[in-house]
């Protein structure tokens, strides 16, 4: 077999690194091309060590740190153990969120700036889905609201559903890097704050208030669809900040 048969599956080598960048660099950029072109998927394993140093033609050292560069960014993870190895990890709004929280906690941001970050996507979101021409924003939308009908067992389910919820509005606006960063702060909260959840008793109201912006969404109606999530989430910030005032002034934590 020929280098040229194997064309179709690596991306094409990536210009020669500067005399600035860093070898591991170059090779992460390229493992992330590679991933790209050859439409790997989480859980797909990467080529062996030995496939990676063979190809590359580099030091065992400069291929670990570019793997480690890679999995600090959560792109890809590390098996150990017999069979282990690189794997493709999941390109996701927890993963991001993760990697996000460093820089966050090296600016000083709290919880609040994190909040009202979030209530300003998802406010934009809502009104982009309402305004996108066809269908399927609002479908996605309604399936969404329908879970929120199902009998709740726990505070887990619910805080999935109504979590689940926002997350779809933030995918119908139909911005990948808006919907990313949105879902990556309800991630970044859920994951530090799970307390705090609405009462049972308040929970029907955040229900009609989910089913306002559906019908908002499912009319086109943009400004009213952005206005009503703003209440919406201004409303839970509210709750949070009289039941967990400290916490709202507290960084957010790397972790």
């Amino acid at each position: 077999m020929t280098n040229d048969s194997l064309a179709p599956r690596l991306a094409r080598p990536a210009r020669s690194p500067s005399r600035t960048a860093k070898i591991s660099e170059h090779i992460a950029r390229q493992i992330l091309r590679d991933i790209q072109v050859q439409g790997l998927v989480p859980g797909d394993r990467l080529p062996s060590e030995a496939a990676m140093l063979d190809r590359f033609d580099i030091g065992r050292g400069s291929l670990r740190e570019a793997l480690r560069i890679l999995e600090v960014n959560g792109l890809v993870t590390i098996k150990t153990g017999p069979g282990g190895g690189p794997v493709v990890a999941s390109s996701d709004a927890v993963s991001f969120g993760q990697m996000w929280t460093l820089h966050l906690q090296s600016i000083g941001a709290t919880y609040r700036q994190l909040l009202e970050a979030r209530c300003e996507l998802e406010s934009m979101l809502a009104r982009r889905a309402a305004e996108i021409e066809g269908e399927e924003p609002a479908e996605m939308v309604r399936a969404a609201l329908d879970e929120g009908e199902k009998p709740m067992e726990d505070d887990s389910t619910y805080a999935a559903v109504t979590s689940g919820f926002h997350a779809t509005v933030c995918l119908a606006g139909d911005n990948l890097v808006l919907a990313l960063a949105a879902n990556s702060i309800q991630s970044i909260w859920s994951q530090r704050v799970t307390s705090v959840l609405f009462a049972p008793e308040e929970r029907p109201s955040v229900h009609a208030a989910h089913q306002e912006i559906t019908r908002a969404i499912e009319k086109h109606d943009g400004r009213r669809a952005e206005e009503l999530m703003r209440e919406h989430l201004q409303h839970y910030q509210d709750y949070c900040e009289r039941r967990y005032p400290a916490r709202m002034d507290d960084v957010v934590d790397w972790s």
